[in-house]
């Protein structure tokens, strides 16, 4: 029965590099790679040095939750990246 509930779909992969959970996006947001660290001590999370492919620290930023990135363009999503100074191709 849930799945004949109307919903939008966001397509991922998610890929475990430990202590990151990593999202690649397809569909409208494909290009979009997210990380999420979790920690299970705060001194842990607190001597965590992001990879340097990390480009971008966008925890407070609730445009990149899964319910506000499910809803957004791919317009929308480029003018975010932008005011990160990012500039992928708008394609």
């Amino acid at each position: 029965m849930i799945t004949s509930l109307p919903a939008a779909l966001l397509s991922k992969t998610r890929f475990s590099v430990p202590p990151l959970g990593v999202d690649v996006f397809d569909g409208h947001l494909h290009g979009l790679v997210l990380a999420e660290a979790e920690f299970t001590a705060d001194d842990e999370a607190q001597s965590f040095v992001p990879p340097a492919e990390c480009v971008a620290e966008v925890t407070d930023d609730t445009r990149f939750t899964g319910g506000r990135l499910v809803k957004a363009s791919r317009h929308e999503l480029i003018g975010w990246l932008a005011e990160y100074g990012l500039h992928p191709e708008a394609s």
